[in-house]
């Protein structure tokens, strides 16, 4: 609706209904103002209508409407010349400049007129053109004064930022140079912290290596002095075998952790009569040795008896996992 009306005041105005056409397209329907301005802009694409055409055509229309009427308008037959504002009394020419009025006032309440407006004399239309028109060249003026004082700002703008920039970039520099020089500092510092650091462990590696070479000495050592004694019971035990009869033996097993198993077998009994023994306590796969020499006895030695192995009266073992 108010494109329409937009239409009608244009070409009231004295624009060519397809010129009217073309702006409204133009502006896509954004107005009055847009599409006046376009066709101020475009003088040369008028079809060659001349601004005062369009009314003196319709003039004539409603002249040779006229002269089949009488022009007597009977009761019930008026008819709405403009809208008129309720609230303040104003009379518009149609609802788009109603709808206006009520957007600027918010006034809500209009009503129908029977009251015609005053129709633009020719004077009044032209005045009206070169009112916009100035106005149209006023707001270029303005915009050209304003772009370039936009441009005087922004050429300010680039050379403070670029001032800025330059005195910026010399501040970082600066900052790099002192933060380089600190870090070549806390360098030195850290590879002295560093050497002293290896000295150090150096020193305790010679000192953990020492205690390890003694400890592994004195292992030995007590190894021999262990293997010493057993080899002397298992010799003691050995004669006392050879020389007596022994119905029972006494072996003492020694576990890889926790107390070694001490037992009473009879002499008859097998090495399998052991491993079962020893399988009750340990879970995971083992084999059993003697102590000096170290011997592994298994396989078809676990079919013998201990007297056949030698280990009556008593004797030592060791538990191997494997």
């Amino acid at each position: 609706m108010s494109s329409k009306s937009d239409k009608d005041a244009l070409i009231d105005m004295g624009f060519s209904p397809d010129m009217v056409d073309k702006a409204m397209k133009a502006t896509k329907g954004a107005g009055l103002q847009p599409a006046m301005d376009w066709l101020l802009s475009h003088p040369e694409g008028d079809t060659g209508q001349q601004i005062g055409e369009s009314s003196s055509s319709s003039s004539s229309s409603i002249v040779k409407n006229n002269e089949n009427d009488d022009g007597e308008i009977n009761d019930g037959e008026q008819t709405a010349q403009s809208l008129q504002c309720n609230d303040c009394g104003k009379l518009f020419r149609d609802a788009a400049a109603a709808e206006r009025h009520a957007l600027k006032s918010s006034h809500v309440n209009f009503s129908e007129s029977t009251t015609a407006i005053k129709q633009l004399t020719e004077e009044e239309k032209q005045a009206k053109l070169d009112e916009l028109k100035k106005a149209m060249a006023d707001r270029r003026e303005a915009r050209k004064i304003a772009e370039q004082e936009e441009e005087i700002n922004r050429e300010k703008i680039r050379r403070k930022s670029g001032k800025e920039l330059v005195e910026a970039r010399e501040k970082i520099e600066e900052r790099e140079l002192k933060k380089a020089i600190e870090e070549r500092k806390k360098e030195k510092e850290q590879e002295k912290l560093a050497k002293a650091k290896i000295r150090a462990e150096i020193e305790a590696d010679k000192k953990a290596r020492a205690a390890k070479r003694e400890e592994q000495q004195r292992l030995v050592k007590a190894q021999k002095d262990e293997e010493t004694a057993t080899e002397t019971a298992n010799k003691i035990a050995f004669a006392n075998a050879v020389a007596n009869d022994y119905p029972e033996t006494r072996l003492q097993i020694k576990q890889p952790t926790g107390a070694p198993i001490i037992h009473t077998f009879q002499s008859s009994d097998t090495l399998e009569n052991v491993y079962e023994l020893v399988g009750q306590q340990i879970t995971q796969p083992f084999k059993l040795m003697t102590t000096f020499p170290r011997k592994i006895l298994d396989g078809e030695n676990r079919e013998k008896t201990l007297k056949e192995l030698n280990l009556a009266p008593s004797a030592a073992l060791v538990v191997n996992l494997s």
